[in-house]
């Protein structure tokens, strides 16, 4: 493969970058997927408290899904796990085991599910805000489900064309503000594969919280329901989450989080379908070609010091538990930035509002669709707008680095893919 390093140095973020290149030959994807552990009584991830939300049994199975891309001497993967979030201890191990599979660049993304198997982040904030008491046997049938779905997807490899779409489509609406900006776009990729099954991956961003804390059932929310649905078609599906942090879904029937969770359920199913009839109203018309072009960027920053935002809860704690969030944060992440024949993604390791993905999208577009995947390889906590961070709330609450750190980061993944787009290969 081609590559290049190279180091940047701002007043903030200290980084370096290696960009990997594929050879001019015709671009193998493959698919695969494996369960998740859904232990009767285990801790779900998703909505924090003082107490462990146990779960009394499985809605729809959370799943691992990968998607690996091959072409000449380069391959990539993308593995999803039906989680709240993403942490080094889940992508570090899948990573090391990624390489005995010759993948060169693994991005490992939690499709933020509320619903979906906890206890596996140790340490007290991440037990209370977000995942549950520690397991390390759920951390470990994590991973090993991480594994079984790379393996699978690597045996599947065939030779593919791809067409990609923008469409719109009016399902999220911004859940904090109602004068702010509601996410519009879903992405849609078409994988036409030889002597395969078609590969339909989709991304979209809105919170997978159709289910509310009174549910004790394990599931993908509203995205278990779209890949159903979606699958009827005999077509494999593959979701990637969008710029989140401030948008929730609509449904037809009512406003989320009745208390009967059945109603709730019957809500899931109905979001997940609407998103997947756009997918594949949106699939039909593409018209695949063979690929000439893979590239993917790799770029670790350093982040900026804990910065609480003033009258928040974990502001007035701060004595108490600054130190514990400053170990639990990372000091450094991974920005992926990957372009296909008629898509480029950018990676975040955190929850990007819609904001933070205007800031970003023009940078990838072109004529290529503009792709910007959250909770990738890692969670910083939301990334806001400079305005949004003044307003408040839980959104701003939870930015865990200052009023700029959602602009910083915009910029970050702005100059990333600026440095693969000046490489000149």
């Amino acid at each position: 493969m081609n590559w290049r390093q190279s180091l940047t140095h701002s007043a903030l973020i200290l980084s370096t970058a290696v960009l990997l290149c594929g050879s001019a030959e015709a671009l193998d994807t493959g698919f695969g997927r494996a369960p998740l552990p859904t232990p009767v009584n285990g801790p779900m991830g998703g909505y924090g408290g003082l107490w462990d939300r146990n779960a009394e049994g499985t809605l729809d199975p959370p799943e691992a899904r990968a998607l690996v891309l091959d072409q000449g001497d380069l391959r990539v993967a993308w593995l999803t796990l039906d989680i709240v979030i993403v942490r080094p201890s889940l992508r570090d191990p899948l990573v090391e085991f990624a390489r005995s599979l010759d993948v060169d660049a693994l991005i490992v993304v939690a499709t933020h599910t509320h619903s979906g198997p906890g206890g596996y982040v140790p340490g007290f904030i991440a037990e209370r805000i977000s995942t549950g008491g520690f397991n390390a046997e759920a951390q470990g049938g994590l991973i090993d489900a991480g594994k079984h779905a790379l393996e699978a997807a690597v045996t599947d490899l065939a030779t593919s064309r791809i067409a990609a779409q923008q469409v719109s489509l009016d399902l999220a609406r911004n859940r904090r503000f109602d004068d702010g900006p509601a996410e519009t776009q879903l992405a849609v990729i078409r994988f036409d594969r030889d002597a395969a099954q078609t590969i339909l991956l989709f991304a979209y961003g809105a919170h997978p919280t159709v289910l509310s804390p009174r549910s004790r059932m394990y599931s993908a929310d509203y995205i278990g329901s779209a890949r159903r649905q979606i699958e009827k078609s005999g077509q494999h599906a593959f979701f990637l989450p969008g710029p989140l942090g401030d948008q929730e879904p609509s449904s037809s029937l009512g406003e989320l989080w009745p208390r009967d969770v059945k109603k709730q359920q019957a809500q899931a199913v109905d979001v997940g379908e609407t998103l997947a009839n756009a997918v594949l109203d949106a699939a039909v018309s593409l018209k695949p070609k063979p690929s000439t072009k893979l590239e993917v960027l790799e770029r670790w920053i350093e982040t900026p010091p804990v910065h609480t935002r003033r009258f928040c809860a974990v502001w007035y704690f701060a004595p108490l538990i600054k130190g514990k969030l400053s170990r639990f944060l990372s000091a450094r992440v991974p920005i992926h930035v990957l372009r296909l024949d008629g898509a480029s993604f950018v990676t975040l390791p955190g929850e990007p509002t819609s904001w933070v993905a205007s800031e970003i999208r023009p940078a990838l577009g072109g004529t290529n669709v503009p792709i910007v995947v959250a909770h990738a390889n890692d969670w910083l906590g939301y990334l806001v707008s400079p305005e949004d961070y003044r307003r408040g709330g839980y959104e701003a609450c939870a930015s865990f680095h200052g009023r700029d750190f959602g602009a910083t980061l915009a910029r970050e993944a702005v100059e990333t893919f600026q440095i693969l787009d000046s490489d000149p290969k």
